[in-house]
């Protein structure tokens, strides 16, 4: 195998990563990270492309028919615009929805317009939750009294 300069070796690197290297291309890019000296910058790259060799010696070769290449940053530079297109028209339908200033509320599952309806149905409400938080505090104050009333029994049981 010819030998390959550095300038060649970060063009094949940048095509690496796009994907768009041929596997005799990567065969170059292993053979090269596999040498003694390397620039200072390119060392990280040992340690991957080491593995790729070390993986070659273990696994039996794959081939990859010619007209199959990697996609995926081909297919990111597509989807972008589209993604920003289709973002735009959901910005556009969603701002364009007719708006009831009027529009107060629900109650009971149904929108009220009318906002003195609307205080009166919650004042009623609050109200109503408020006599049911009485209830439940008297009943809490029974229970405690029952408590200590039981407390009471058992010291004088236990004497």
């Amino acid at each position: 195998m010819e030998q390959i300069n550095e300038t060649t070796i970060r063009q094949l690197l940048e095509r690496y990563h796009e994907g768009e290297t041929s596997l005799a291309e990567e065969r170059q890019l292993s053979a090269y990270f596999r040498k003694a000296e390397l620039p200072q910058d390119l060392l990280p790259y040992r340690a991957l492309f080491g593995f790729f060799g070390a993986e070659a010696a273990i696994l039996p070769p794959v081939t990859r028919p010619q007209h199959i290449r990697a996609f995926g940053p081909k297919l990111i530079r597509l989807l972008a615009p589209l993604t920003a297109v289709a973002a735009a028209l959901i910005l556009y339908f969603a701002l364009r929805q007719p708006v009831a200033s009027d529009f107060i509320c629900y109650l009971d599952g149904e929108r009220v317009y009318d906002r003195e309806e609307a205080l009166d149905m919650a004042h009623q409400q609050l109200a109503q939750m408020s006599l049911q938080l009485q209830k439940a505090s008297v009943m809490a104050d029974k229970f405690e009294q029952m408590n200590n009333y039981t407390e009471t029994i058992k010291k004088y049981i236990a004497k």
